[in-house]
């Protein structure tokens, strides 16, 4: 049985859905509907994708044009489904028209069922994960372990909200007041010195960096429309948060509220210098003069940089050795950053890059999108605490402090996305010039 016009639309549509839905970039998810379609015998193929939509034009043998649209409405993050699709991908790609479409769409629903961790590995493994950011803010032990319990929970009501389909909005709303009421009972009952870092740590699951820096690849690759999108569903996700931590102080009383907001305001350098002292206990590499002190304190603080990127693995659902190398790469990145004093653009610039050409080097040695090791290696460098800071300022009325956030993120975030670009664009280069050397010219005996 031939490859109908039907077989090839759903094929390549349904396989860019799972690409989209599951945290794969705009330009990821239309070269797998491309390079399905062709394979599949189109003549002419032309995409277009954006975070909630997949549109889809072919023309066949006889020239004759079709066309078809796809409307995206669940999202999240699946790595192991993304690998599977591009194993697919290649696979189809080689048979081509040989392939039966059943045995291909039986594939696709393998993939779309594709078995995920169980809930109590993945509540464990947020929960450390956020023990982890902690340290890695230069928390103290009483804060990660308070980040771990308030994380354990978050990760509970995560699932529950996905099984109910809450909306990202009502989530992102429910998620902030959730970990600000309980962070603030433990502020009050004396568990924790402050309220701050136990608090980002655990909105470390659920706020928008990867967003952010996709958002800006996705218009760096000229995807104008797709990255405004994803930068507009970054900030509604980070509104949420804000309003519901903030909401949620005033069940408490007027001075607790008070508190926060004042001692929230400067969140920011403290943040920022704690990422400097690495949690490690050692002084900021920027203030001592032993080069091989900073080499000891950045290579301490990749320990927590390597764990909180591991464990966030779980819950993106990586495969077993994904998550190793994932937490790697985070590892890796991390050490970087701290290490080339772990503030403004070039330590971003540095962190990302180094994590980029890793993802890019292991994702072709073991034949899987770099996209699975790039996440999880990203996590601790995003800038989503400057996001949720961003809004939680405008929700205030702290005008200037949010431009001031707001400007921080965008430009790391921005610093991120260009060291990624930059790995991006060594890889292709060389790619092209691999080919161009193995080309033989007319008239050349090689």
């Amino acid at each position: 049985m031939g490859i109908t016009c039907e077989d090839m639309i759903d094929i390549a549509i349904r396989a860019g859905a799972i690409v989209l839905e599951n945290g794969g970039e705009t330009y990821r998810t239309e070269a797998t509907v491309n390079k399905i379609a062709r394979a599949l015998g189109a003549k002419t193929v032309s995409s277009f994708v954006t975070p909630t939509v997949i549109q889809f034009s072919y023309t066949d043998d006889k020239d004759h044009y079709h066309t078809a649209i796809r409307r995206i409405k669940k999202r999240g993050v699946n790595l192991d489904k993304i690998a599977l699709i591009d194993e697919l991908t290649h696979r189809i790609e080689k048979k081509k028209k040989t392939y039966e479409p059943r045995v291909i769409e039986s594939l696709l629903s393998r993939i779309e069922n594709a078995p995920v961790y169980k809930k109590p590995f993945i509540l464990v493994a947020a929960a450390l994960s956020s023990f982890c950011f902690a340290f890695m803010f230069g928390g103290s032990l009483a804060e990660a372990s308070v980040a771990f319990v308030i994380g354990f929970v978050l990760r509970l009501f995560l699932i529950f909200s996905h099984q109910k389909q809450f909306g990202s909005f009502s989530t992102s709303l429910l998620s902030g007041a959730i970990t600000s009421v309980l962070t603030e009972i433990a502020f009050l009952i004396g568990f924790i010195p402050s309220t701050e870092i136990t608090l980002i740590s655990v909105l470390m699951q659920v706020v928008p960096g990867i967003a952010i820096v996709n958002a800006i690849r996705d218009i760096i690759e000229g995807d104008l429309v797709s990255g405004a999108a994803r930068l507009l569903d970054a900030f509604m996700v980070a509104a949420g948060l804000s309003v519901g931590a903030v909401s949620a102080l005033y069940l408490f009383s007027v001075f607790n509220v008070a508190t926060f907001a004042a001692t929230g305001s400067s969140f920011g350098a403290e943040v920022a210098s704690a990422v400097s002292a690495t949690g490690s206990g050692f002084d900021s590499p920027a203030e001592t003069a032993e080069y091989g002190f900073m080499f000891i304190s950045a290579l301490a603080a990749s320990v927590w940089g390597g764990g909180a990127s591991g464990f966030s693995s779980v819950y993106l659902h990586s495969k077993p050795l994904d998550i190793l190398i994932g937490a790697f790469c985070g590892a890796a990145g991390w050490f970087v950053f701290t290490f080339t004093s772990g503030v403004g653009a070039s330590s971003y610039l540095a962190g990302s890059f180094v994590v980029a050409v890793m993802a890019e080097i292991l994702g072709a040695m073991l034949k899987t999108p770099a996209t699975v090791f790039l996440l999880p290696g990203l996590l601790p460098l995003v800038p989503g605490g400057g996001m949720f800071l961003t809004m939680r300022s405008a929700v205030n009325g702290l005008m200037a402090e949010s431009l001031s956030n707001a400007y921080t993120t965008l430009f790391a975030a921005g610093s991120i996305a260009l060291g990624i670009a930059l790995a991006s664009s060594g890889r292709r280069l060389l790619v092209l010039l691999g080919i161009k050397k193995s080309t033989p010219t007319k008239g050349n005996a090689l």
